[in-house]
């Protein structure tokens, strides 16, 4: 049976490959190169949030130096890349997942060497520490002339493609997904809940909580070398205090806890990110905005008690015709405005939809719910159908015996 498992699994991953090396070719044919670089940047992003997620939502801690560990794994996987593969004349076939280890291997011993003395904190104080990690991170890069100072890190070789970025996709997915239902992940989110009981409980929480520093940093800097060797640079200001609490927004938006929820959110501020770019994205974002708003209302009233079903109603209403005239107003007189400032309101409106996000709906987008073959209706019934006669089958064993 154990061949078996092992032939299915090595079946799947070459399925995987090969789909992922299909829909490459298909990219390069047909998309052009901003569209691929966007759709790189989100695979990256993906990596990121879910990376985090482990750490703010399935721990249930506080981390806003995420920056700093991808920053660690995107210049040690640089240098590696830079003056290690050119000197011992490593072959083509390995050179990218050498430097993926390396950058995940110092990523993780980072990751190890703060959280160890850190991790004892709680809170706001988890926060500051590793906020401050950051930005030593990045201080201390500007200064160092071999990795090119404030300048940045030029000519690293590109070894980032596609297929690399969404293998590490998938597995970053499959890892997080098995940890959060095994015994480890049992006891980071008993940590999360409430960490007195769990540690009344017998929880080791200060080692819980380093294991979760440890993969979550392993991941970030794995993020960092795929971004560096496919802009070919690395730069200090890449990995400020702007980066980390971008990758923070994408973990609340998506949901504290759910990693389905984290990737989504990481396409969509990865789209949306790069559709604010001109007065026209920022039109069609406005007007998809409105219609997200006046849906979430929408759903508040059909909700609502019998006694706050008009009040709510009248507020989805009136709230749903404020914006969309807004959202009118600004198409028809704020176009040549938005076309001159729309870089620098780019932030301010992540701000917007975070705002209105924990207003509208504090849980995110999927709360702590997953999205998988379960969530499909007919395949659900299946699945629920095949359970149930898998139990009964074990009952009438356990009656013969």
């Amino acid at each position: 049976m154990m061949w078996r498992t092992w032939l299915a699994r090595l079946l799947i991953v070459s399925l995987c490959l090969s789909a992922l090396f299909a829909v490459q070719a298909l990219l390069f044919a047909t998309i052009n190169d901003y569209v691929v670089q966007i759709i790189i940047l989100a695979g990256i992003n993906i990596i990121l949030a879910v990376s985090l997620n482990l750490i703010n939502g399935v721990t249930g801690q506080f981390s806003l130096g995420h920056a700093g560990f991808m920053a660690i794994g995107a210049y040690s996987g640089g240098v590696f890349s830079f003056y290690v593969i050119p000197k011992f004349h490593v072959p083509n076939a390995v050179q990218m997942p050498l430097t993926i280890i390396v950058a995940a291997l110092f990523a993780a011993f980072a990751g190890w060497l703060v959280g160890l003395p850190s991790l004892r904190l709680r809170g706001d104080y988890l926060a500051i520490v590793t906020l401050g990690f950051g930005e030593i991170v990045r201080v201390i890069l500007t200064t160092i002339n071999e990795v090119g100072g404030a300048r940045g890190f030029n000519g690293l070789p590109k070894l980032t493609s596609f297929v690399w970025v969404f293998g590490m996709v998938l597995l970053c997915l499959y890892m997080m997904r098995n940890i959060a239902k095994s015994a480890l992940g049992r006891a980071m989110q008993a940590v999360r809940e409430d960490e007195v009981a769990a540690e009344a409980s017998g929880i080791n929480t200060t080692k819980t909580k380093v294991w979760s520093f440890v993969i979550s940093s392993m991941w970030a800097g794995v993020a960092g070398a795929l971004l560096v060797h496919y802009n070919q640079s690395a730069n200090p200001d890449t990995f400020n205090f702007l980066a980390s609490v971008m990758v923070v927004i994408m973990v609340v938006l998506g949901g504290l806890g759910s990693i389905t929820g984290a990737a989504i959110a990481a396409v969509l501020l990865t789209i949306l990110e790069n559709t604010l770019r001109s007065a026209s994205g920022a039109i069609w974002v406005a007007t998809i905005l409105a219609g997200c708003v006046s849906f979430l209302l929408w759903q508040r009233w059909r909700e609502s008690k019998s006694t706050f079903a008009n009040s709510a109603k009248v507020q989805w209403i009136g709230t749903s015709l404020a914006l969309f005239i807004g959202v009118g107003l600004l198409y028809q007189f704020a176009q040549p405005w938005l076309a001159i400032n729309i870089s620098s309101l780019r932030y301010v409106i992540f701000a917007l939809i975070l705002i209105v996000t924990m207003i509208l709906r504090p849980q995110g987008l999927m709360g702590r719910k997953e999205w998988g073959l379960h969530s499909i209706p007919f395949l659900n019934k299946r699945i629920a159908r095949e359970s149930a006669e898998y139990e009964s089958a074990n009952q009438n064993v356990e009656g013969a015996i």
